[in-house]
């Protein structure tokens, strides 16, 4: 029982965590939505304790706690594979904002050689 309402404490303590980093704008809705499930799923199973040890028999699993850690793996996995996919996203942004970027500086570049010599010009007409 000391155990659920630890578990049940820090659960609410995650929750409001991420409500307060969505609200102050640092986190991300799609990412709190995560663990938001997750923060739901700990309170389903810290309310009804029966639950893991019903569905660790259901998919013939020995011990409920394996489940939990199997359950744990799939989800870091997925996260993973999610952060993954943002970071070579991020990446291939960076490479178009450089490419954009020295474009743009040559063209600069090259109007202002052309401004340039338009005063040239300008200063040696008589």
């Amino acid at each position: 029982m000391v155990a659920n309402l630890f578990f049940l404490i820090l659960t609410i303590i995650l929750v409001v965590m991420v409500l307060v980093q969505v609200r102050n704008q640092k986190m991300k809705e799609k990412y709190a939505a995560l663990w938001l499930i997750i923060s739901f799923i700990i309170i389903i199973l810290v309310i009804f304790p029966k639950l893991l040890d019903w569905l660790a028999e259901a998919v013939g699993i020995e011990t409920p706690v394996n489940l939990l850690f199997l359950l744990a793996i799939i989800m870091l996995i997925g996260v993973a594979l999610h952060l993954t996919q943002a970071l070579s996203k991020m990446g291939e942004d960076t490479r178009i904002l450089a490419e954009k970027t020295a474009i743009n500086d040559l063209l600069v570049e090259q109007l202002t050689n052309r401004v340039r010599q338009l005063e040239n010009k300008e200063q040696q007409r008589p």
